[in-house]
């Protein structure tokens, strides 16, 4: 029995011995790889990012002459981006839920949501809508900030 005991407590420490030295040695050849600059490291490429998105009353962005209402927008939604969704064929729902101003230009803030499995409906992002009709891009609105990301489709 004492020898079964002093059997398992070596295998014990020969593991992890194994486990210590082959990470001293994945955290050498890290070193090396960063001490001799040859870390090889993804760059993408930079996006527009606008700066100045400034929240602003949705009948302002109504009252702009040859411009869409809100409701215009959501249409343009499902026309543009679907009522269905490819991947799944749930239902989409488009809701503008405010406005913003980019750069002197205004956008209706949509809510995307599907209907999942008949049941309930579910968050899935946001796009901004040009006031004009023209542009839809991308977006993301978390805790009262907003965030345009790419260009989804332009007229």
């Amino acid at each position: 029995m004492k020898k079964i005991f002093i059997s398992v407590l070596l295998m014990i420490a020969v593991l992890i011995a194994f486990i210590i030295g082959v990470r001293i040695q994945n955290h050498s050849i890290e070193d090396e790889l960063t001490n001799n600059e040859t870390v090889i490291t993804e760059s993408k490429p930079e996006q527009k990012v606008d700066k100045t998105i400034v929240e602003v009353p949705i009948s302002d962005v109504e009252s702009i002459a040859n411009g869409i209402t809100k409701q215009e927008a959501e249409n343009l939604c499902r026309d543009v981006l679907g009522e269905k969704a490819e991947e799944n064929g749930f239902p989409i729902s488009y809701r503008c839920i405010s406005a913003v101003s980019v750069n002197d230009e205004l956008y209706y803030v949509m809510h995307i949501t599907w209907l999942v499995n008949g049941n309930h409906w579910s968050y899935i992002g946001n796009c901004f809508v040009a006031s004009n009709g023209q542009k839809i891009y991308d977006g993301v609105v978390s805790q009262g900030k907003y965030e345009m990301t790419e260009l989804r489709w332009e007229k």
